[in-house]
């Protein structure tokens, strides 16, 4: 799991300065920047003691936590959410110097954090934002700046989070002693195991290549030039059918671009490349695409 965190340091000369970051492990991050252990950015040594606000967790991968923590901390750069900031963003008028300081603070953040999660990108993702201080300065209220139809947004106490990341690590290092996420992973992947159809339900095409039906076809395939260019053609088109996307209550497989195709015809969007959501075709239950896609595999691809 990735997170993107917020910090404000505690410091009397720096108060409301704040802190950008990426992390697998918020708990062991926050101590580097604190000077507990080795670790942390030539930005916050100066700076400490530093006070963790919240943390945006449940990104979909790695790429997708390392983008949304640059454009975070440079939202003017960011093709996210810049026309939104130029056209939307309130700044109160104020000197140069106070201005980036404004930049800097809390309050800039959160607002920014707030056009993030509701962006064409990543208000696709169904995010979750863990707050641990609701009210880090006077006069602001993180909740009521967070708006969110997506993302799932949660005030905790940062003990009870560290608690519950302390029993997750626990949990996973006795899997991994025992290797039991090997055998778990070899289950859940197995073809055979799984007992679901080995076709795509929208396009009916067989998943596996060498499968015979797939294979009397190729056989018939002459040596010609032509013939190989013809065939060629077909490989380019079946590329974009390697992926296949499950759903998650009843497991039934499809080709990815098939399930999108569909879902842009049945609502007539043809300018949105990624649907918000898709409907499962045999047990009808509805997810956002993130889910869809967080379990992609491949494995079908020889």
């Amino acid at each position: 799991m990735f997170f993107c965190y917020i910090l404000s340091s505690l410091h009397k000369r720096y108060l409301n300065t704040t802190y950008i970051g990426f992390t697998d492990d918020p708990l062991h991050r926050i101590r580097q920047h604190n000077g507990e252990i080795k670790g942390g950015a030539k930005f916050t040594k100066r700076r400490r003691p530093w006070k963790i606000i919240l943390v945006v967790s449940n990104f979909p991968n790695k790429i997708a936590a390392l983008k949304f923590e640059w454009a975070w901390q440079n939202p003017f750069c960011s093709n996210f959410i810049k026309e939104d900031l130029e056209n939307k963003l309130i700044v109160p008028k104020m000197t140069k110097r106070k201005l980036m300081n404004y930049y800097n603070s809390i309050q800039f953040k959160v607002e920014v954090l707030n056009f993030l999660i509701n962006s064409k990108v990543f208000g696709r993702i169904n995010l979750n934002i863990n707050i641990f201080d609701n009210t880090p300065f006077e006069g602001l209220i993180i909740t009521d700046i967070l708006k969110s139809n997506m993302t799932k947004i949660i005030n905790i106490n940062y003990d009870e989070f560290k608690n519950i990341m302390n029993k997750k690590k626990n949990e996973s290092e006795i899997l991994s002693e025992n290797n039991l996420n090997e055998n778990l992973d070899e289950e859940l992947l197995s073809f055979d195991n799984l007992n679901i159809p080995d076709r795509c339900i929208i396009c009916e095409e067989f998943f596996d290549n060498n499968d015979k039906k797939n294979n009397d076809s190729n056989e018939n395939i002459s040596e010609n030039s032509e013939d190989s260019n013809l065939n060629n053609d077909d490989n380019g088109k079946n590329d974009k059918k390697e992926y296949i996307v499950k759903c998650q209550m009843c497991k039934s497989p499809f080709h990815m671009i098939c399930l999108a195709n569909s879902e842009h015809e049945k609502n007539n969007d043809i300018y949105n490349l990624v649907p918000k959501k898709a409907d499962c075709f045999v047990c009808g239950k509805s997810l956002i695409w993130s889910e869809w896609v967080k379990n992609l595999t491949d494995q079908f691809k020889k």
